[in-house]
């Protein structure tokens, strides 16, 4: 039997026209995009990304919509969003946790917590899906998901399961991060603790991450220099506060930019500046962490 038509994949997979990234975004501006699809599975999100592939059809893949800025205007391609992939099972034997892509943190921590599983705790507070925190190797408080991850499936026209070592992890990166292809599940390494213990755990980490500022952001823009703190560089640069439009660099932490408007122009604008500024006083080329989708029109990359 050969494989399913484009067409009818296209078809039958839940669908949104004129797909709102301000709606969907932490940053909460962006133009739309021209189609978002909804796979229901592993496998439609494997067909679709083969479907879209063999079209020629410009996509992007979105998760929670964190540490992403959307251009305005329209993006002319599609959108796959993995809200719907959020599967979780638990190997009692071998002490590992599979989440589908689409898994939140807060969903993850929930269900550790109720069943006495350790070794997340960390990931507290962070608005993000599972798979894009395995694509950039995300984390906090000097842990990263490398500490945790036993592989990850991905799918670039064949099934991949990449073993840790595989995944290359390094700061704020992974080879899935250079790869063509999609996060399906991650598979965790975890151990058994007390639900008390777990849940101390997390409320601990959540209250470490109170004092973030609050507004629209994208979490920390930039990614840390060699180990400092990238808004200690861009605080003693004399940037906080520096506002472009409607956006400006937090008075609490100058590695988020807070979008106090409607468009993502500002945003871009204001991250070049700053980029700029540090490289003018420091001679330190500051390397974003935030994931650009569409087109921002500027020459220098």
């Amino acid at each position: 039997m050969g494989a399913e038509p484009s067409g009818n994949i296209f078809a039958r997979i839940p669908k949104v026209e004129n797909f709102s990234f301000a709606a969907n975004t932490t940053y909460g501006c962006g133009g739309c995009a021209d189609i978002a699809y909804f796979p229901r599975s592993a496998d439609e999100a494997c067909k679709l990304f083969s479907a879209l592939k063999a079209e020629g059809i410009k996509f992007c893949i979105l998760g929670a919509g964190s540490d992403v800025l959307a251009a305005d205007g329209l993006y002319r391609g599609a959108v796959v969003c993995n809200y719907n992939l959020r599967a979780m099972e638990y190997d009692p034997i071998g002490l590992t946790l599979r989440t589908e892509c689409g898994v939140t943190v807060a969903e993850l921590l929930a269900y550790c917590r109720a069943r006495g599983l350790s070794g997340t705790e960390f990931l507290a507070g962070i608005p993000a899906t599972v798979g894009g925190l395995a694509c950039m190797n995300g984390g906090a408080g000097g842990k990263f998901m490398s500490d945790c991850i036993k592989s990850v499936r991905v799918f670039d026209g064949e099934l991949h399961d990449l073993t840790n070592e595989e995944c290359e992890f390094a700061y704020k990166h992974s080879t899935m991060r250079d790869m063509d292809c999609i996060i399906l599940s991650v598979l965790f390494a975890v151990e058994r603790q007390t639900p008390a213990a777990v849940a101390a755990n997390i409320a601990a980490r959540l209250k470490g991450r109170a004092a973030l500022p609050a507004g629209r952001s994208c979490g920390c823009v930039f990614e840390n220099y060699f180990g400092v703190s990238a808004g200690k560089i861009i605080e003693g640069a004399g940037l906080k506060g520096a506002r472009v439009g409607k956006a400006y660099v937090s008075a609490e932490h100058a590695d988020f930019i807070i979008n106090g408007g409607d468009s993502s122009a500002d945003g871009y604008a204001l991250i070049r500046f700053v980029k700029d500024e540090v490289y003018k006083k420091f001679g330190i080329t500051l390397k974003e962490e935030v994931c650009y989708i569409g087109d921002f029109n500027d020459s220098n990359g």
